[in-house]
């Protein structure tokens, strides 16, 4: 199981204390960050991007010019889910972000923050905090849910959201973690 995995990973990291999650064990995170990146390939945030062209732009498809003030609509939930790039597209794997599938990749098929000069700018807090985030809850807390993905249906608003939300059960690891409920 993949939650296994990335407590166990977080033991050696932590070894069992409950100490402060620190800078330095973020870059430690490697599987979870792995888990993280895979979780945004799937669930991208912001499922269609636009934008405004400024000048024509020759693309290679036929030699079509897309003509000065069009709108382009780009879409990462479909990006991240093409063969080309993601073999077994729709299946979770961690492994596509191993850094030697990572550097076989086109630079755009991952675009879960946008790309290039109009790219989110708090990319890497985002992949911090939720490092931190992510750690401090696992380390304590196991997350249970009967949904699978086949269960998952999504809307697309100014983010990607489940239509359901997340119907989960929140368990503690051991008897010094306070009860939450689902």
């Amino acid at each position: 199981m993949l939650q296994a995995r990335v407590y166990e990973e977080l033991n050696e990291i932590f070894a069992g204390t409950d100490r402060p999650c620190t800078f330095q064990d973020t870059l430690e995170m490697k599987y979870l960050e792995r888990v993280i990146l895979e979780t945004l390939r799937l669930f991208p945030p912001v499922p269609i991007i636009a934008r405004s062209i400024n000048q024509d732009v020759k693309i290679v498809t036929n030699n079509y010019v897309l003509p000065k003030g069009s709108t382009v609509l780009i879409s990462p939930y479909r990006i991240h889910r093409l063969e080309e790039f993601y073999p077994n597209p729709d299946k979770f794997d961690p492994d596509n972000f191993l850094t030697e599938k990572m550097q076989s990749r086109h630079y755009y098929s991952f675009i879960p923050f946008s790309a290039g000069p109009r790219s989110c700018v708090g990319r890497k807090y985002a992949m911090l905090k939720l490092k931190v985030l992510l750690s401090t809850i696992l380390r304590n807390y196991k997350i249970l849910s009967d949904h699978t993905e086949k269960d998952f249906r999504l809307r697309a608003d100014i983010i990607l959201k489940r239509v359901e939300g997340f119907q989960i059960k929140i368990e503690p690891r051991n008897k010094n973690c306070p009860e939450v409920f689902a």
